[in-house]
């Protein structure tokens, strides 16, 4: 057997159960505030949008989306544990499904595409392909988002040496590269900074925030530029 299909095969049970622990609606619940202040605002304006979210787990995030309003998001997993397991919680709209099968057959039909800690699993020239079938699926005012392991990000490697079945980290430059010889005509990258919903949250931000200020000026010191993303995941926004 393959070494990815053993491990997506149990991949609720011998990785994301361990670093997250037991999965609930309340629990996800939990979690919206959380999903709306990283994900909100890069999210259709009309509700009756098409969403798929690839790579959905146990579906929490199509829940979230699917309880704000966005009756029409679905998401898809290789792991039919993770998929049993959101259907037994009552998620509607997740099945079990490979993304090239899938993607294969759907042609300028969705507002939005998600990819969030999906791509990274892929090689260079699935990745590559992927987004190719993304943009296709995409109707002309689409948007594709992923979120990725940053390469450039401080402690990146715990992310990226975390799970056995990465393949490839990005940096703000090159997602634009990829994306624009995948059919998308724009590429943005934003920072995954701490989240800011408690006091102990801001404290983190503004003491990020001062980290970043440091880096910035070392990486002006070496290269000569001051720009940069140095968490340890970006969000990239593709647009057609």
């Amino acid at each position: 057997m393959f070494y990815k299909d053993k491990l997506y095969q149990n991949y609720r049970s011998t990785h994301n159960a361990i670093l997250q622990g037991p999965q609930s609606l309340d629990k996800i619940k939990s979690n919206f505030p959380v999903y709306n202040y990283f994900y909100g605002a890069y999210l259709p304006n009309h509700k009756t949008a098409k969403i798929l979210d690839i790579g959905c787990g146990d579906g929490n995030f199509v829940y979230f989306l699917q309880q704000s309003g966005y009756e029409k998001a679905c998401g898809i997993d290789l792991s039919e544990e993770q998929i049993l397991l959101g259907r037994s919680m009552g998620i509607n709209g997740i099945e079990v499904a490979d993304l090239f099968n899938y993607l294969g057959s759907k042609k300028n039909e969705f507002d939005l595409i998600i990819a969030k800690d999906v791509i990274e699993h892929l090689t260079k020239q699935e990745a590559f392909d992927a987004l190719n079938m993304v943009s296709a699926a995409l109707n002309e005012t689409g948007q594709f988002l992923m979120q990725v392991p940053n390469g450039q990000g401080l402690f990146y490697t715990s992310i990226f040496y975390g799970d056995y079945t990465h393949e490839v980290a990005y940096t703000e430059q090159s997602v634009r590269q990829l994306f624009l010889n995948t059919g998308f005509k724009q590429s943005s990258c934003y920072p995954v900074n701490p989240y800011k919903g408690s006091i102990k949250g801001k404290i983190r931000n503004i003491l990020w925030s001062l980290k970043v200020a440091q880096l910035k000026f070392w990486r002006m010191v070496e290269s000569g530029k001051r720009t940069g993303i140095f968490t340890s995941n970006l969000i990239a926004i593709g647009k057609k």
